[in-house]
C-alpha cells in the first residue's frame, strides 16, 4: 500500500521522480533532449508517494492566484502504474490545494497520455479552455475541479 506524504522540494527521490518524467515526456512528445519544465513558483508544495522505502510517485501542488492552485509534475514509476497511486496523489492535492486556500485546482496533460485523461476525468475534472501559457498548444489538454 502506497504513503503519499509532503516533501522539501530538493528530496533526492522526488528529484529523481521528476527526472524521470521528463525524460518519458521528451520521447513520448518528441521534444529535445535537453527540454526542461519550467522551474515552480517557490510556494509550490511537494508530494512524493512510496511503497515502503521505494519512491513511485509524485507531484506539485503550485498556488496560482488566490482560491485558484494548479496541479504539477504529476508522475507515478512505470512499474506502479495501475496501482491507484495516481489516485492516490490526486486526492491528497487536492486536499492539500483546499488547505492552503484553493477553491478549484485546475492541470495541464497532453493528448499523448489518454490514461491521465482517463484519471482526471474519473476524479471529476471537467475539461476546460487551455489556459496560459496552453492556449495555442494542440497537444494540450486542459481540466479543472471545484473543491468542495
Amino acid at each position: 500500500m502506497a504513503t503519499v506524504a509532503e516533501c522539501p522540494a530538493d528530496d533526492g527521490l522526488l528529484l529523481a521522480l521528476m527526472t524521470a518524467m521528463t525524460a518519458e515526456l521528451i520521447v513520448v512528445y518528441d521534444l529535445p533532449p535537453d527540454a526542461q519544465p519550467r522551474p515552480l513558483a517557490p510556494a509550490s508544495r511537494y508530494l512524493l508517494a512510496r511503497d515502503g522505502p521505494r519512491a513511485i510517485g509524485c507531484c506539485a501542488v503550485e498556488p496560482v492566484e488566490p482560491g485558484l492552485s494548479e496541479l504539477k509534475r504529476m508522475f507515478v514509476a512505470p512499474d506502479a502504474r495501475g496501482t491507484d497511486v495516481s489516485g492516490a496523489l490526486v486526492a491528497e492535492s487536492e486536499r492539500l490545494a483546499r488547505n492552503q486556500g484553493a477553491h478549484r485546482l485546475r492541470l495541464e496533460t497532453g493528448v499523448r497520455q489518454p490514461a491521465a485523461m482517463r484519471l482526471y476525468e474519473r476524479a471529476g475534472y471537467r475539461r476546460v479552455p487551455n489556459f496560459p501559457p496552453h492556449e495555442s498548444d494542440p497537444e494540450s489538454v486542459c481540466y479543472e475541479k471545484a473543491l468542495g
